[in-house]
C-alpha cells in the first residue's frame, strides 16, 4: 500500500519512479494551508486538520470532483511526498485514500465518482 513521505520535489525524484511530490508547487498542492487565517474560527489561524478537511470537502464539491477523479488516475499506486511532518494531518493522505481505495457512487452529484466518502482527513 503507498504511503505519504516528509521531504520535498527533489526527495521524490531522487527516491524512485514510484514517488510523486504533492507539496506546494506541485499540481496537486492544497490551496488551504495552516497558519492562514481560518475561515471556521474568524480570529484565529488554520490548524493543519481544518486545512486538510477543507481540502477533502473541496474535492467533494461538483467542481472538484473532477480534480479528484483525474488525481485518483494520476496517484493510484504511487508514494507520496510532501513537506507536512508526518504526525499532522495533510492533503496527502486524502490524495492517498482517493488514489487507492475503490470509488463510490456520490449521491449528490448524477454520474460523478465519489472517492472521500466519511473521510475527514
Amino acid at each position: 500500500m503507498p504511503v505519504r513521505l516528509r521531504g520535498s520535489r527533489l526527495t521524490a525524484e531522487t527516491l524512485s519512479k514510484g514517488c510523486v511530490y504533492v507539496g506546494q508547487g506541485s499540481p496537486y498542492a492544497n490551496p488551504f494551508r495552516p497558519g492562514i487565517p481560518s475561515a471556521s474560527f474568524p480570529g484565529t489561524s488554520m490548524t493543519a486538520e481544518e486545512a486538510t478537511d477543507l481540502f477533502a470537502a473541496t474535492l467533494r464539491g461538483p467542481v472538484g470532483h473532477r480534480y479528484a477523479e483525474r488525481f485518483s488516475a494520476a496517484l493510484g499506486g504511487l508514494d507520496l511526498v510532501c513537506t507536512c511532518r508526518l504526525d499532522v494531518p495533510c492533503h496527502a493522505d486524502v490524495l492517498l485514500r482517493l488514489a487507492n481505495e475503490s470509488p463510490l457512487p456520490c449521491p449528490d452529484i448524477p454520474g460523478s465518482t465519489h472517492y472521500l466518502k466519511g473521510t475527514t482527513r
